[in-house]
């Protein structure tokens, strides 16, 4: 029993810590109103054009990744974006700001957006692969075949690839220690991160308001890991995403968006 109840603290403590990071107001309250989320993966990258692997390193959008993201801009007009929320990284938090920058001008909100971010939302940790050429790891795209089904493969932390179940992390040692994620790992906090934003948006939303359009901006892997939790997983491109719906504490998927 004591086992559960410190489960249970943890788990509390780690939903705390993401409410937090995202500066709404946390609230026990529960929401009937939908949620839609706009899951789309950041601009390119200056590592993006050069074939380099990211995970948590830091990369700013390339000229092509600045213009994407005004393009994407464009999306979420049509969208009627009420929130953007997006990864701790640059390339994401960067994006985030092309597209409110962007709404804020041209709609007349009652409320500027104002873009918030949570680590929680960030790339895959890649370990040891981080900052070294795609090209060059043949482990790589062996584990890319592999990751989404064996679910509890991580990438190595040292040169010596190790796989084994124990390298299965918590969010709050991952968070700690910086390891490398499994699947497992990333899809866990990535769903609960989209709760989170769900509740907080939703108790802060409007009292006539049942529907609201909330845009994330996160990576290309952490997308896929979470996409693998209700479909076939697909390498999306830079900017392209998945619309996933939140209603009565439950996650649905809504399909790829262009």
């Amino acid at each position: 029993m004591s086992k559960v109840k410190n489960e249970k603290a943890r788990s509390n403590r780690e939903n705390g810590k993401i409410e937090k990071s995202l500066g709404f107001m946390s609230s026990n309250s529960n929401s009937n109103a939908k949620i839609r989320f706009y899951l789309c993966r950041h601009g390119q990258s200056e590592f993006n054009a050069k074939g380099i692997l990211q995970g948590h390193l830091e990369s700013p959008l390339s000229p092509l990744g600045i213009t994407q993201a005004q393009a994407l801009a464009l999306k979420a007009k049509l969208w009627e974006i009420s929130y953007i929320v997006s990864s701790h990284l640059g390339r994401a938090q960067q994006t985030a700001h092309i597209c409110a920058e962007f709404l804020n001008k041209e709609i007349h909100h009652s409320q500027r957006i104002e873009p918030q971010s949570t680590a929680e939302l960030a790339e895959r940790h890649l370990g040891a692969w981080q900052g070294k050429a795609v090209a060059q790891l043949t482990e790589f795209h062996q584990f890319n075949t592999l990751c989404y089904q064996q679910t509890h493969l991580t990438p190595p932390n040292s040169l010596e690839p190790d796989n084994s179940p124990e390298r299965i992390n918590s969010l709050e040692r991952i968070i700690s220690l910086g390891k490398s994620e499994s699947t497992d790992a990333v899809r866990q906090r990535m769903q609960q991160a989209l709760r989170n934003i769900a509740q907080t948006t939703g108790v802060n939303a409007d009292s006539s308001s049942r529907e609201l359009n909330v845009l994330v901006i996160s990576h290309g892997d952490a997308l896929a890991c979470l996409m693998s939790q209700f479909t076939q997983p697909i390498a999306l491109n830079n900017t392209q995403g998945m619309l996933l719906t939140y209603h009565h504490d439950k996650l649905q998927w809504g399909g790829l968006i262009d």
